[in-house]
């Protein structure tokens, strides 16, 4: 089964210091067959060298490229001033980092305004050998009109899955303080195991890359922007099944997230700061009571305190 070439997408990669995957990725999306294509570059306030970089990079493109600022694009949307078939490339120029959910939809916007049929979120640090990989995937997602969003088999470097996800259970999670002491507990993997080739329906897939229908984010009002970073797969996973929608996995195809996580920075601030957004998470999107919200956040109030102090030891 083809894709209908009527049905238009849209390839967002928000950017942030991470010119060098970004180069890789942009030419492997325009090397995609069989596709209606514009791909929209966010970059989330990246350094200045970076910015050089990428300014340099992006003048091998043609006159149907639109670089500029989030202002100046936005300001031509509203006067209606870009037309939809101008453009086969954005570059977007955000003056701040509002991190992942904001940076995204700066994209999503543009892309709503273009009149796609589909949004594919993904990382920089996404490799796509395949060139019927973005066609396959939206073949999937408009085949039931069920799917809200469709995700493949991701492979990390260390040749693991990343796809699909659980949630994790309340006791499960209650008990975070465990996962400090591996050794001494069995933590429950959170990568769904998987004994077949066909599409499945799923509780979550991970964000680096994931295929949502436009209606869909219309419908929400677009990503949830109250967390910096962390839990947008959660919330997403939230709203799906709150829209009486579907996510469905494609376990016959497969993409590379490229991610080398020693470039990721302190792990307890990052830890600090998916504390927060799984807080956020919790209390506007998991349907727990009070009292279940009061335990997790006491629990999570533990876990702080002790990442706090670790990123103290550290900095």
């Amino acid at each position: 089964m083809m894709l209908d070439i009527r049905k238009k997408v849209a390839v967002i990669f928000l950017n942030y210091n991470s010119e060098e995957d970004l180069f890789v990725s942009v030419e492997q999306v325009q090397q995609q067959k069989n596709m209606d294509l514009v791909t929209i570059i966010v970059d989330n306030a990246s350094n200045s060298n970076t910015l050089k970089k990428i300014q340099k990079w992006s003048k091998k493109f043609t006159s149907s490229t639109f670089s500029g600022s989030v202002s100046e694009v936005y300001g031509l949307i509203s006067k209606c001033k870009i037309n939809q078939h101008d453009f086969s490339t954005f570059f977007i120029y955000n003056q701040e980092n509002s991190g992942y959910s904001s940076g995204n939809n700066v994209g999503i916007k543009i892309a709503n305004y273009l009149n796609v049929d589909a949004v594919l979120i993904a990382n920089p640090d996404m490799r796509f050998d395949d060139v019927n990989y973005i066609s396959r995937l939206a073949d999937v997602l408009f085949s039931n009109e069920k799917y809200y969003l469709a995700a493949s088999k991701i492979i990390g470097l260390d040749g693991k899955d990343q796809n699909p996800l659980r949630e994790p259970e309340f006791m499960e999670e209650l008990l975070w303080p465990r996962q400090l002491f591996p050794s001494l507990f069995k933590i429950r993997p959170y990568v769904l195991p998987y004994e077949t080739n066909k599409v499945i329906t799923v509780p979550k897939v991970v964000g680096c890359c994931l295929l949502l229908r436009m209606n869909f984010l219309r419908e929400i009002d677009y990503f949830d922007e109250t967390t910096f970073l962390y839990s947008e797969e959660a919330i997403l996973s939230s709203q799906v099944k709150d829209k009486q929608g579907q996510i469905a996995f494609l376990p016959y195809i497969e993409a590379v997230h490229a991610h080398n996580e020693n470039t990721k920075g302190n792990s307890s601030e990052r830890m600090l700061l998916f504390i927060e957004s799984r807080k956020y998470y919790l209390r506007n999107y998991s349907g727990y009571n009070s009292f279940q919200l009061f335990l997790l956040g006491f629990s999570y109030a533990i876990l702080k305190i002790v990442y706090k102090f670790k990123s103290r030891l550290v900095n």
